[in-house]
């Protein structure tokens, strides 16, 4: 200790020696961390890889120091699980279903409640997804969804499920558009229109939109009906529930929708 309190800022010898060595302790810890940042933050564990070498290179800096085993084969995959009860299956898919992911799970042993860290976990990438497959394990802690669509973000999220935090993903790509659209507020009890705006979709999924309104109207929760033109020239409505909204700078509304039905 008393080395490192020799090394110690300057800007802390006028502090009493308590507090200064107080300091210098924080200070020692930190020259340690810089020292070995990767293995005071992460967790080792084997990376079974089922991937194309493409796509491994989208995660490869996320299991930078992780023992990392090639698999060619899902026979391979499951000699592997027997030898290693601390893996993370890196899985790739042009489609994946519930079913899908309901057979790897099987290939798991039960996660043991009173030892933590000692779970197999999973990452599935994929084209697409089923609706299921987002519904059912959205949220499993031990299981990560991405699209390939968000694979730029593969670093960012990886490291976020590596940690233990929660990540959860979209279960459709939004489409960036501008059509024209009318928003209006309905009643459902009295089907009385309470208000109507004009706006813009800013852009688009399966579940919901983002749109754009010249005037802030509806709040966080509203039920609204959503009119827009199809591609065809035919007009859809579409009931839905505000699930946020915020202002813009130039007094409009940006607001965030779930659908609910088309009417």
């Amino acid at each position: 200790m008393q080395r490192f309190i020799d090394d110690c800022p300057r800007s802390y010898t006028h502090l009493n020696g308590k507090r200064r060595e107080t300091l210098c302790s924080v200070f020692a810890l930190q020259l340690l961390m810089q020292k070995n940042p990767a293995q005071n933050i992460k967790v080792q564990r084997t990376v079974l890889s089922l991937v194309s070498g493409k796509t491994w290179s989208h995660f490869e800096t996320a299991f930078r120091g992780c023992l990392v085993r090639q698999c060619h084969s899902l026979e391979a995959l499951k000699i592997q699980l027997k030898e290693n009860q601390r893996a993370l299956l890196l899985l790739e898919f042009e489609h994946c279903t519930a079913r899908h992911i309901e057979a790897f799970l099987s290939l798991v042993p039960v996660r043991p409640k009173n030892r933590n860290g000692q779970q197999v976990r999973m990452i599935m990438l994929a084209k697409s997804m089923e609706m299921a497959a987002f519904q059912k394990y959205g949220r499993h802690p031990d299981l990560l969804l991405i699209l390939k669509s968000d694979l730029v973000k593969a670093y960012y999220l990886t490291s976020k499920f590596l940690h233990g935090d929660q990540v959860y993903m979209r279960s459709s790509v939004r489409q960036a558009t501008s059509s024209p659209v009318v928003v209006k507020s309905t009643n459902w009890i009295s089907q009385e229109n309470l208000s109507q705006r004009k706006g813009r979709f800013l852009d688009f999924a399966k579940q919901g939109a983002r749109l754009y309104l010249p005037q802030r109207t509806f709040k966080t929760k509203d039920f609204v009906s959503v009119l827009y033109q199809l591609e065809n020239q035919d007009w859809i409505t579409v009931e839905c529930q505000l699930r946020w909204e915020e202002a813009t700078t130039d007094g409009g509304q940006m607001i965030g929708v779930q659908f609910l039905a088309i009417a």
